[in-house]
């Protein structure tokens, strides 16, 4: 299959709105029709998947600016094309092809993302798919998983003690809507699965740091929303408080150059925290231990 048409595959596998695969299309067809733009992209996906990023995304940007296209719209197709040899890993690791969809899914969710946050057709986090690409993160249900080397002194979960230094999961929650109960459990579910040999089938350690676990903003959550019953799945550990509201962009879309008061209040969610914060409240992040 020639890059275009797994480009294609692709978009339509991870459902790309149209609007964006008309815009990934051109772009690419600007790209072949130009040996030396074509080649230049090609020296960046082998670095990519040489796990040499950072050289990678400056021939990205090199690249973004003698076409006059974002860094952000380039980066995606980076990361799209270096999806085909992704594939190949998969095959070739005996690894079931239908995680490696799972996981390209957080293409998608980023793209969203940043259109959304920019009305750009790209994506603002570039530095967050390595894991992905060197398969050390995986998207397993609902939620994303990748080993991780705990950090705190000594901490016991329902009988079973974490101490620095040992192997845990940590998780992470992709912005692909809500999650209910049953696509949580499913979600552990698989991880156990997963990851069990790597445990010698012995109770698995899944820690994870996010904003979604501070604990100030349990009450601002509605009551009974899958979101509260997704903090009660963890031990709570510890918070860290924060100047501002670094996540906000997550709920309210673009806050840049607004202040709190003026933050978009169209959804229940947005006028929770607006009112949070306009009375005051603190932002911050928790970190939390949930035993598989």
């Amino acid at each position: 299959m020639n890059d275009e048409l797994f480009l294609m595959e692709l978009m339509n596998k991870i459902n790309f709105p149209k609007t964006a695969q008309d815009v990934f299309l051109d772009l690419f067809q600007r790209i072949i029709n130009n040996p030396e733009y074509y080649n230049n992209m090609k020296n960046a996906v082998q670095k990519f998947m040489d796990n040499h990023a950072l050289q990678s995304f400056e021939e990205i940007d090199n690249l973004s600016s003698e076409m006059k296209e974002h860094s952000y719209t380039m980066s995606m197709l980076l990361l799209m094309l270096s999806a085909k040899p992704l594939k190949n890993k998969y095959i070739d690791k005996g690894i079931s092809v239908d995680l490696y969809w799972d996981s390209m899914k957080d293409l998608c969710y980023k793209l969203n993302e940043c259109h959304n946050v920019y009305g750009i057709w790209g994506t603002f986090v570039r530095d967050w798919f390595p894991g992905f690409y060197q398969m050390t993160r995986f998207t397993l249900g609902r939620m994303q998983y990748e080993y991780e080397v705990f950090s705190l002194d000594i901490v016991t979960i329902n009988g079973i003690t974490i101490k620095s230094g040992d192997k845990v999961i940590v998780m992470h929650i992709p912005s692909s809507g809500s999650f209910t109960k049953e696509e949580r459990l499913e979600s552990y579910h698989k991880a156990k699965e997963f990851y069990s040999k790597e445990f010698n089938n012995q109770p698995i350690p899944v820690v994870c740091d996010s904003w979604l676990l501070y604990p100030a903003y349990k009450n601002v959550f509605p009551e009974h929303s899958n979101i509260r019953g997704f903090i009660d799945d963890f031990s709570y550990i510890y918070e860290k408080a924060e100047e501002e509201f670094l996540d906000a962009w997550r709920i309210f879309g673009n806050t840049d150059n607004k202040s709190p008061k003026n933050w978009q209040k169209t959804t229940s969610l947005q006028r929770a925290f607006a009112e949070y914060f306009a009375k005051g409240g603190k932002a911050g992040i928790g970190y939390g231990v949930l035993i598989l």
